[in-house]
């Protein structure tokens, strides 16, 4: 029984470090928009705890550590770990869930928060900075990706398409500085552009992640609500991109679920140009606890063609 908690004790050190050279693999992926397969799998590895039978056991301390890293900001190391659990685990709906959530909600917001205090930093350097030319092409990148970066955060729609278009500029910002990199006498004011131009990069590098993994736990739970209406309402709300949103809600209520998912369906429904669905929807909700909001929203759609915000 002691030899097996030593394996155990060693397979989980083992992982952490493949774990980290998944992630840059994966993010190294996303930069130079490669398409190749992925070259480690940690679930793989975490294969061998399950030969020793603890399985549920392994699951646990790989929580664990996800705890830790989120809460010492070290987020980058949970999507192997998140991805093992659910290798070892995966019709347990929580990971999914949670996971979908951590990437595409906290992460997403927790690289939105850099904005501030680089900006701060380009702005001192900017004030030293002489050359008039190279100086008014740093604000133009600037303002241009701060304005990518409130929008991405507020109501930029998120929709596949857009994302590309958006890489797309990205791309264009970081050519643009990199135009600049020999002219520019202090480099760190370089680095300061680049680091804030990678900003809406990571961003949407992790809410892409978040659709990914909840479509990947889908795949093994599809006689299942919750994951298909955790991936409806991260299009719906997230995104903004609601054919999507719409399209796995409408999958989530061909199976039990509770009366919330048929009222963001209508939501949907209405957000993406389908009021005469949007009403049907909402009078399957009149004789539920939904019932007051339901009356309100058939009212103000057949009346003015509008009730979501």
């Amino acid at each position: 029984m002691k030899r097996n908690w030593i394996r155990l004790f060693i397979a989980i050190l083992l992982l952490v470090p493949i774990g980290f050279l998944q992630v840059s693999i994966d993010y190294s992926k996303q930069v130079e928009n490669l398409e190749s397969s992925i070259l480690l799998m940690p679930g793989q590895i975490a294969g061998s705890l399950i030969l020793s039978g603890f399985k549920g056991l392994a699951a646990d301390l790989l929580w664990l550590n996800i705890e830790n890293y989120w809460h010492s900001g070290q987020h980058y190391k949970m999507l192997p770990l998140l991805e093992a659990i659910a290798w070892l685990q995966p019709t347990y709906i929580v990971v999914w869930a949670v996971g979908g959530w951590h990437m595409a909600y906290n992460i997403f917001a927790t690289v939105r928060a850099r904005t501030n205090s680089l900006e701060e930093e380009i702005e001192k350097k900017l004030s030293k900075l002489e050359n008039k030319k190279e100086k008014e092409v740093i604000i133009k990148i600037k303002n241009e990706i701060r304005e990518l970066i409130e929008g991405l955060a507020r109501d930029y729609v998120k929709t596949e398409e857009k994302i590309n278009e958006y890489l797309n500029f990205i791309n264009s910002c970081f050519i643009e500085i990199d135009n600049l990199k020999e002219k520019i006498e202090d480099k760190e004011i370089y680095n300061l552009v680049k680091s804030f131009i990678n900003i809406p990069m990571e961003m949407l590098y992790w809410y892409s992640n978040g659709v990914s993994f909840l479509k990947k736990g889908i795949a093994y739970n599809k006689d299942r609500y919750d994951l298909y209406f955790e991936l409806g309402w991260t299009y719906y709300h997230k995104g903004k991109d609601y054919p999507n949103a719409v399209r796995y809600l409408e999958k989530a209520i061909r199976f039990p679920h509770p009366e919330f998912v048929d009222d963001v369906l209508a939501h949907a429904y209405e957000k993406n140009g389908q009021i005469d669905l949007a009403i049907k929807q909402w009078e399957k909700l009149l004789n539920t606890s939904f019932q007051t909001v339901a009356e309100r929203a058939i009212h103000l759609l057949k009346t003015t063609g509008k009730f979501t915000p």
